[in-house]
């Protein structure tokens, strides 16, 4: 299927602290399109355990981070907009039998702020979808963001049509969490091959037999 997404915030007259201060996000704000198949896994759900943690709902760790402002506001002095829960969520996460189909981010789009696009979503695997949305324009591997998130009602794709339109208006990030992104298991795994790898490389570069049978530096 061919999914238009129509995903809207505000008006002509919307400007980037209007943006911020009604809903939270800003240019660039992290958007990911969310599939699961009903059925096939947990029902949809909206709470930041099943949404971010692991097949339990549990955290990935803590934080005594209490400077860093959730996305899109900025430290002040004091710190305001500091979330109360130190929980450290993966922003790559779902909940099970839910997948990640499309990552992009709110643009000003003239009229309105949001995102205009088209993606494939496989009818087979999945007959809905739901939109989730973070303040932060970025979250970096290994390090923990604080970011205002939401979600979107879910919506059901038309089994038997070719094309489908998801219009979402809107959405407001309203709760705020820390979250960071970690590998995968696999990335791991190839991350530490690569560095035998390139210790036997470095082994067998730095050192040669020389002509009487002992193993020498090269120069």
């Amino acid at each position: 299927m061919l999914l238009t997404l129509d995903l809207r915030w505000g008006n002509s007259s919307t400007t980037d602290a209007t943006l911020k201060s009604g809903y939270n996000l800003q240019p660039g704000s992290i958007i990911q399109v969310i599939g699961y198949k009903s059925g096939e896994g947990e029902v949809w759900n909206s709470d930041v355990g099943k949404q971010f943690g692991d097949e339990n709902g549990h955290a990935y760790g803590i934080t005594t981070d209490t400077e860093t402002a959730a996305a899109p506001y900025s430290n002040t002095t004091p710190p305001t907009n500091v979330p109360d829960e130190k929980d450290v969520w993966l922003a790559d996460n779902t909940q099970d039998g839910h997948d990640i189909l499309y990552t992009g981010s709110i643009q000003n789009l003239g009229s309105w702020y949001g995102l205009y696009t088209q993606i494939t979503v496989d009818s087979y695997l999945y007959d809905t979808v739901y939109i989730r949305v973070f303040g932060a324009t970025e979250i970096k591997q290994g390090e923990v963001t604080a970011s205002y998130w939401g979600v979107s009602d879910p919506y059901t794709l038309a089994p038997s049509y070719a094309t489908d339109k998801l219009l979402v208006q809107d959405l407001k990030a309203e709760k705020a969490n820390y979250f960071e992104v970690i590998p995968e298991p696999a990335t791991l795994g190839l991350l530490g091959l690569g560095g035998v790898v390139l210790a036997a490389w470095r082994r067998r570069r730095f050192a040669r037999p020389s002509e009487d049978g002992a193993v020498r530096k090269e120069d």
